[in-house]
């Protein structure tokens, strides 16, 4: 299905969030898409874009698509934008908040399909938090957005919560080379904790933190800030050699 991409206005904003309100209350209304096209409660945006419902394999998929479509419109003037957002999460809803076996949907917080500008929460919705990860990073971001969309893996939480981390290429490229697995499309297994594993995620934050008063971080590549890193992270050093030799060794067979 497709759609032309329209904006919520304050009338469609407040019906979408009775919607959710309703959701929490036990009820098993369907979407009210009827807003998405209703002159009363939206608005043209501002360029002639269409918009498709499609099979997202995760939010790196999803953010890829989106980057696509709104590829004309300065970030500037869409990256805050709440009726956009909130317009695009109801659109795809579906996807935001997927019905269980029962056909029941059980939604997380407003901030997750209505856009909260508040930097605390505003890389929390659904659509835009993942726009912005591929934005900044591309392919990069795999890292932050594995996974379904209606779920927030922990390096996300952990790393779009502290800007400097999240707008920096070469730290987000060096927790990519050490984290994530290509074969798998997930992160190596132990590498999400907070508790602080030696050398796990919470440790990564923790270091890099520090490094980054004695480091001039931002003109660094992922792979030097890899090896500005102490022994603790030597195991997951590792792991990352292996597996892009053996991704070198399967592209050699595969062309």
């Amino acid at each position: 299905m497709q759609a032309q991409l329209r904006i919520l206005n304050d009338r469609g904003v407040a019906l979408y969030r009775d919607y959710l309100d309703e959701l929490r209350g036990g009820s098993e209304r369907k979407p009210p898409r009827e807003l998405l096209a209703d002159p009363w409660c939206s608005a043209r945006f501002p360029l002639d874009v269409s918009v498709e419902r499609r099979v997202f394999q995760n939010k790196l998929a999803v953010a890829a698509y989106l980057n696509d479509v709104l590829r004309l419109m300065p970030h500037s003037q869409i990256e805050r934008q709440m009726g956009l957002w909130s317009w695009l999460s109801l659109f795809y809803f579906d996807d935001v908040c997927p019905p269980n076996k029962y056909g029941r949907r059980a939604p997380g917080p407003h901030y997750r399909y209505i856009l909260d500008l508040d930097f605390r929460r505003f890389n929390r919705h659904l659509l835009l938090g993942p726009y912005n990860a591929y934005k900044l990073h591309g392919e990069n971001a795999a890292l932050l957005l594995y996974g379904p969309i209606h779920q927030t893996n922990r390096f996300f939480i952990e790393l779009t919560s502290r800007q400097a981390l999240f707008t920096n290429r070469g730290v987000i490229d060096a927790a990519t080379l050490l984290y994530y697995d290509p074969r798998t499309g997930r992160a190596k297994r132990g590498a999400g904790t907070t508790v602080r594993k030696p050398g796990a995620l919470g440790r990564f934050v923790d270091v890099i933190q520090q490094l980054d008063l004695t480091h001039d971080l931002f003109s660094m590549k992922g792979p030097d800030v890899v090896a500005l890193l102490p022994e603790e992270f030597a195991p997951w050093r590792k792991k990352a050699k292996e597996q892009r030799s053996f991704l070198r060794k399967l592209f050699r067979r595969t062309g």
